[in-house]
């Protein structure tokens, strides 16, 4: 299978002949954004994906956010299960325009604003192999989307998130049902002796995560 268009991808090419995508193998558009990956050490899946879009980023970045998350109320152990809060966090990290988008995710307007080189930190339910799945966010997760690949069928993006250093490639749609039905905490996770941030209207709120995304603007020269 010819993976050609990716060649100036090191770590996307590697990742289409390792798993042989062949539904990417012929795309009408592409855009890309290569990000260095960190590994995440307990709840700091957010915190890891913000991380991921500061320069040279390293634990001790991810130590930094983690404070100033806790010193803002956003977080107790580097959980963030507001959008909103998330939102901030980014916007006093980053030079960018910052905002916060309310909808379902596979539409027209992410699709344009991905291919325009914008970014986004999505929420979503993670299942056992990181992909999006749909536990009603009992395993809620975020992930940094770094780009965009159209076909003539589908449309796919590329991510890359704490569990992982690893690019992830994923149905556009498949994500976008997963981050819309984030309802409710894990029951399973208030069993745990760990204190949750929660926001009071609940994961489905709106101050929650269910069809929420950060948008990061690209920079421009004005």
């Amino acid at each position: 299978m010819n993976f050609s268009w990716a060649v100036n991808y090191p770590d996307l090419y590697r990742i289409c002949e390792r798993f042989n995508l062949t539904e990417i193998s012929e795309p009408k558009q592409v855009c890309y954004k290569p990000v260095e990956g960190i590994i995440q050490e307990g709840p700091q899946c957010g915190l890891v994906a913000l991380a991921m879009l500061l320069e040279n980023p390293t634990k001790e970045t991810v130590i930094k956010l983690l404070s100033e998350a806790q010193a803002a109320g956003f977080t107790y152990n580097g959980e963030m299960f507001s959008a909103k809060d998330m939102l901030n966090l980014t916007k006093n990290n980053l030079q960018n325009k910052v905002t916060l988008y309310n909808g379902l995710l596979d539409s027209e307007e992410i699709k344009e604003f991905l291919l325009d080189g914008g970014l986004m930190l999505v929420p979503y339910d993670c299942d056992r192999n990181h992909s999006p799945c749909q536990w009603k966010g009992h395993k809620a997760h975020w992930a940094l989307i770094t780009g965009i690949i159209e076909t003539e069928i589908k449309t796919y993006i590329t991510s890359k998130h704490g569990k992982s250093k690893n690019i992830s490639v994923w149905s556009l749609t498949e994500l976008s049902e997963s981050n819309a039905q984030l309802e409710e905490f894990s029951p399973d996770r208030k069993l745990h002796d760990v204190s949750y941030k929660l926001p009071e209207d609940g994961l489905g709120g709106d101050n929650g995560l269910k069809c929420k995304a950060i948008h990061i603007w690209p920079k421009t020269d004005t």
